[in-house]
């Protein structure tokens, strides 16, 4: 029975696996490199796709529009090297083992050339563009005009070139106005004048009827009806004063607004050849119908998702194989756990080193192996240690699925050896 159940759990030595491992293997790495390359070329494919679908023939009343695209060509050179090499090898393998190099060594990089892998240039594309007879003379003659206008803004040009060439000249311009100071002076001037002369006369007249009145100089009398006098030449001041500075103003900006005239004449003059110039360039340039198509240039054909592909299926064999060892570990260990009495039943039994505490060397069993008498699993018990043992019978020691040793003592003669 132990015999049958140790077969059953760790399997003969020459299938180097359990009848009870039933875990499966692992998935295979990923490849990413060759994803990667396949997803590469998946791209240019979508691209070369996507710049035929959005380049058509185009038929329509202007004209038509034919795209040619270009085919790749052989790189000879690139070709020829790679050939002579490979031809090289072929030789120095037939020369050493008598046949070709076989299929099985062919591997990326290692294998006799092929000319499509050594195609260079296409997928560019050539876009040829024919105008009806109308639109080709419609064409035609609004190239005329333009080449027109382009030599008659070349001769405004030559013309404003003299303009252009020569330094700004404010020489002819008047000057700025000063501060018209000598303008309100004058105003003053003319406007006291008459109020000098009556204040004068009015001064002698006072003066003799205040004296005649028998008021003398001195008195408050006197004082104050010579001030009312002049208060009112002060006031006839103060309106000259107010008067000059009006006339001053008026004065500083006439003759400002005169230079400002004569500033934008002589600039109109030399921006005028100009202007005729830039009008003559700026005219309305000639169509080209063909330049928007009547066609949606808009299609996007993505790639197809390998390298995303390659990924998902990596992940489904990884959960896949998760799932499969999962449902190995569970049955694996329902076997063991209904094998288990019957182990222990047929003298197997923990005998781990690392399960075992409070160890003492009691003798010898006749197997050839020291006789311990230890704790294990709450209990004083005897045996041997089943690393010793594994050294010299490794039949009589298993591995249990939770990694620890278990010795079959059936298989020496019981835990004192005394069924031997």
């Amino acid at each position: 029975m132990s015999k049958l159940l140790n077969a059953l759990l760790c399997g003969p030595a020459r299938l180097g696996k359990s009848f009870c491992c039933f875990a499966p293997d692992p998935p295979p790495p990923i490849d990413y490199a060759g994803a990667a390359k396949q997803q590469g070329a998946a791209n240019v494919e979508a691209a070369r796709v996507q710049g035929q679908i959005n380049n058509p023939n185009v038929v329509n009343p202007y004209g038509t529009q034919t795209v040619t695209w270009q085919k790749p060509t052989l790189d000879q050179d690139a070709y020829n090297a790679a050939k002579a090499t490979w031809d090289s090898n072929q030789k120095a393998h037939m020369a050493r083992y008598g046949v070709p190099i076989p299929e099985a060594a062919y591997k990326d990089g290692y294998r006799p050339p092929n000319q499509a892998d050594y195609m260079v240039g296409g997928n560019t594309p050539t876009i040829t563009q024919t105008f009806s007879p109308q639109q080709q003379a419609l064409f035609d003659e609004g190239n005329k005009a333009k080449l027109a206008l382009s030599q008659l803004a070349s001769r405004g040009a030559g013309a404003a070139g003299d303009v252009i060439g020569k330094n700004v000249d404010f020489s002819g311009i008047p000057d700025m106005p000063g501060t018209a100071e000598e303008t309100r002076q004058k105003v003053v001037d003319s406007m006291m004048q008459r109020v000098n002369e009556d204040y004068g006369r009015a001064t002698d007249d006072r003066h003799s009827s205040l004296i005649a009145a028998g008021i003398r100089p001195g008195t408050k009398a006197y004082d104050d009806a010579m001030q009312l006098l002049q208060r009112g030449r002060n006031d006839a001041s103060t309106q000259a004063w107010l008067a000059g500075g009006q006339e001053m103003s008026r004065d500083f900006n006439t003759d400002m607004e005169r230079r400002r005239a004569a500033i934008a004449d002589y600039l109109t003059q030399r921006q005028v050849p100009l202007n005729e110039v830039t009008a003559l360039m700026s005219g309305s340039q000639v169509a080209n119908p063909f330049s928007m198509p009547g066609y949606a240039q808009n299609a996007n054909v993505q790639p197809a998702p390998l390298f995303a592909a390659q990924n998902a299926l990596s992940q489904y064999n990884t959960d896949l194989y998760n799932a499969r060892a999962a449902n190995a570990g569970n049955l694996q260990q329902g076997l063991f756990g209904l094998g288990g009495a019957g182990l222990m039943a047929g003298g197997m039994a923990y005998s781990d080193r690392r399960l075992k505490s409070n160890i003492v060397q009691i003798g010898r069993h006749p197997i050839g192996v020291d006789l311990y008498e230890y704790d294990i699993f709450g209990r004083r018990e005897r045996g041997v240690m089943a690393d010793e043992l594994a050294q010299i019978m490794p039949d009589a020691v298993l591995i249990s699925p939770d990694g620890y040793q278990l010795v079959n003592y059936s298989m020496i003669g019981g835990r004192d050896g005394l069924s031997l």
